[in-house]
């Protein structure tokens, strides 16, 4: 299993399309780990909800109990990588 650890992304570069761009490429590398999916502990605000609903995240059907008690305020997301 690989972690990503706080990737935050200052006001100056959002809405250049940076963060969609590094997520791309975490689901490439994730793909050629192995993995079908990624599990997104996200912060809570609007913004941070929309842009993740935005590229296809949806509500996590199994919670990681141990990231949720680490971090009780952010909204457990997924995504699938083998999307048709």
């Amino acid at each position: 299993m690989h972690h990503f650890w706080r990737v935050i992304q200052p006001k100056p570069y959002r809405g250049k399309k940076i963060g969609k761009t590094l997520f791309y490429e975490a689901c490439e590398e994730a793909k050629r780990s192995g993995a079908d999916k990624l599990y997104i502990s996200a912060h809570s605000s609007k913004e941070s909800q929309a842009a993740y609903q935005a590229i296809g995240c949806v509500h996590a059907k199994e919670i990681n109990r141990k990231i949720a008690e680490k971090e009780p305020c952010d909204v457990q997301l997924e995504y699938e990588l083998n999307r048709k």
